[in-house]
């Protein structure tokens, strides 16, 4: 028995998760792409994956930059997860007036994320309509904040008493 693209879209929407941006260098400046596929792949080396669709034109500038950063934005970072996710108009994604820095990989990574990881580009895999790209991590940084959530198509935050708001 197969399932539709909505079936899945409609039980995936119950996956509470964290909110990253994926960043890269593009001619003239950086490109974001809000990612829900991010996790941990191993501690030792330690290696995060990545999933991006083959159709969206950060899947060819992170295959040939060879590093790429995720971002874990904050509670406030709504609007530059709209960007990157393409939702402000075409070219939101370019992340202007973003402030970003390079690390270890040259890779960019924005100023004021939560959390950050540096990654050399460690391999890639074509599954599906996507690529997993498996990221060697070089550095990593962040500061003090709440996560910005997403839960059921809506940002969400962990309320005052420790419940999702």
């Amino acid at each position: 028995m197969s399932i539709t693209a909505d079936q899945f879209r409609h039980c995936l929407k119950r996956w509470a998760s964290g909110v990253s941006v994926v960043t890269t260098r593009r001619d003239g400046g950086i490109r974001g792409i809000t990612v829900s596929s991010f996790c941990s792949l191993s501690l030792t080396p330690p290696l995060i994956l990545i999933c991006i669709d083959r159709k969206s034109p950060s899947h060819d500038l992170i295959a040939q930059q060879g590093c790429f950063a995720v971002n874990i934005l904050r509670r406030e970072q709504e609007r530059i997860s709209d960007m990157a996710a393409g939702r402000l108009g075409e070219g939101s994604a370019h992340l202007e007036g973003v402030g970003f820095h390079s690390e270890t990989t040259g890779a960019p990574v924005l100023d004021d994320s939560l959390a950050w990881l540096d990654c050399r580009l460690a391999g890639s895999h074509l599954e599906g309509d996507h690529t997993i790209y498996v990221g060697q991590v070089e550095a990593t940084g962040g500061g003090d904040g709440e996560p910005l959530l997403y839960y059921s198509s809506a940002y969400r935050a962990i309320a005052p008493d420790g419940s999702s708001g």
